[in-house]
Formats: C-alpha cells, structure tokens, sequence
C-alpha cells in the first residue's frame, strides 16, 4: 500500500518541480535591463573603434558597459574560448587601436 502512494505521488512531484523551474526562466528572461545583476556586460552602446586602448580608456569601457572586468585581445595572441557575460572583449590592432568591443 505504502510504495503504490508514494509511486503515484512521485510523478506528480516530478511535474512540479519542472512547472516552478520554467516559470522562473520566463520571468528572468522577460526582465528590463535596469534589473539585470551588476557585473553583467552590455557592449551595444559603445563606439570606441580607432581609439588607443589605454588603461584609461579601458577602465571607462569597462565602466560604461557594466562590466565587471576587461581583456584586451591583440592581435597574434592565444585565448580561452571561455564565455564570461560579466567580461567586456576589447580587440586591438597592431598598434593598440581598438577595432571592437563585445561581451563574453
């Protein structure tokens, strides 16, 4: 008797747990901009293109899209393919101009 309750409950429970786990993606996803975490990068308003890559001028990128940190990518380098959405990419020519900017 026990164990045919507990298996009909279980299904039950199982479909629950799935039911909450969706609600909360589509409430996350759907959320503006000014509630997303701090830390997390938004290059879509920059513009730096042609500009030095100084370490003031990154400090100010990385101020201005939100991020919680920088990597300068010159050219000819090796790099982790890691995705970081708090990370501002900042690509540099041979002569530390700023090509582009993006997040990961």
């Amino acid at each position: 008797m026990r164990l045919s309750v507990l298996l009909s409950v279980l299904p039950a429970v199982l479909l629950a747990a799935c039911t909450a786990t969706g609600n909360s993606a589509q409430t996350s996803s759907t959320s503006s901009f000014s509630d997303a975490p701090v830390g997390l990068c938004n290059a879509d308003a920059l513009s730096p293109a042609g500009q030095t890559a100084s370490q003031s001028q990154v400090e100010r990128l990385v101020k201005q899209a939100g991020a919680a940190k920088a990597r300068v990518l010159a050219p000819d380098r090796m790099y982790t393919t890691d995705y970081d959405p708090s990370r501002l990419n900042i690509r540099v020519d041979e002569q530390n101009n700023i090509i582009s900017v993006y997040c990961g």
